[in-house]
């Protein structure tokens, strides 16, 4: 059996409502695994929880129950992170951080030496 990249049992994730102040369940139970070497693509609707499911892996936002690993490993983990990409549908970039504060801060964010940050930021702002 081919190990799991992407293993998610029983998921579980609410948003409180703005307007009502209720708990919105927006994962309910969600089981699935990705085994290696296999295509998937998530499909859905607006609000079906793609976007949530995938910021739960990367460790971006805390699911209430349930597991979840990638590569592995627990949401957000370093060592994960940095073998994979994530392009989030509406990328936020500080207002108050110039180009190469934002480059150092994506650096440290993704692990890069501190001793290479400088020379490797350099050079892309070069480009």
């Amino acid at each position: 059996m081919a190990e799991s990249v992407i293993r998610l049992e029983q998921v579980e994730k609410s948003f409180c409502s703005d307007f009502l102040r209720r708990r919105q369940p927006v994962l309910r139970k969600l089981s699935l695994s990705v085994r290696r070497g296999e295509t998937f693509a998530f499909l859905g609707h607006n609000g079906a929880g793609k976007t949530t499911t995938i910021k739960a892996l990367l460790g971006l936002i805390r699911i209430d129950a349930g597991n979840l690993e990638v590569l592995g490993r627990g949401p957000g983990d370093r060592g994960a992170l940095s073998r994979i990409g994530y392009l989030p549908e509406n990328p936020y970039f500080y207002d108050h951080l110039s180009g190469r504060e934002l480059l150092v801060l994506m650096a440290d964010l993704h692990g890069l030496e501190r001793r290479n940050t400088g020379r490797r930021v350099g050079e892309i702002l070069e480009l």
